[in-house]
């Protein structure tokens, strides 16, 4: 697969290079790990994809992998939504900044004048030509994506970035909140002679 021996390319996006690896059990394209990501790719997309589609998934996958923050933003974001499963704004949040983060990605396949490509690789995996080759990616968000890329670029991922780590940390703050309140009514159902006799301060001798 000659996209992969491009050593140019690898270095704009991390100078060291990432390893790829090729498997059956990856459903569609997509980089595991924080500190030390890599690339894992299923088996068969050499065979699916031309090489310039194949060079811009790579640039994409290339630009999740080099944002090693944003993986780890990633990962805290799913351990707030395994706490916060309960309300519903924290699933709302979640789906919408892993959008803007695939969106975000694609600006770079753009930037390298690889749009139409992704377009078209994107489409391939999304309907396989050869059953049992690839599976579709999981991602409800492909057809927005599609559209996206075939109008005219728009940078507005950042600044909703902004706003939706507000929005998310303002559910994190809600959802600390009625866990505290929660457990303080528990706590007071549990011990009700704490409302039968409240005990109220001594201030007598305060001046």
């Amino acid at each position: 697969m000659s996209p992969l021996c491009d050593g140019g390319l690898t270095s704009d996006f991390i100078p060291d290079g990432i390893p790829v690896s090729f498997g059956d059990r990856h459903p569609g394209p997509a980089v595991w790990g924080v500190l030390y990501p890599h690339i894992l790719l299923p088996n068969g997309i050499d065979r699916l994809l031309n090489p310039r589609e194949f060079h811009a998934v790579l640039i994409h996958q290339l630009a999740h992998a080099r944002r090693r923050r944003d993986n780890l933003i990633r990962l805290l974001y799913e351990a707030s939504l395994c706490a916060l499963w309960f309300h519903p704004l924290m699933w709302l949040a979640v789906a919408r900044i892993g959008l803007y983060r695939e969106l975000s990605c694609d600006e770079s396949v753009i930037r390298r004048a690889h749009g139409q490509e992704l377009v078209s690789a994107l489409a391939r995996l999304a309907v396989p030509k050869q059953a049992g080759v690839l599976q579709a990616p999981a991602s409800s968000h492909l057809s927005y994506r599609l559209a996206r890329l075939a109008g005219p670029p728009q940078r507005t991922y950042r600044a909703a970035s902004l706003l939706l780590t507000s929005l998310f940390v303002a559910v994190i703050a809600t959802g600390i909140f009625q866990t505290i309140a929660h457990t303080a009514c528990c706590f007071v159902t549990d011990h009700p002679a704490i409302l039968a006799h409240p005990q109220v301060p001594d201030t007598s001798n305060c001046i």
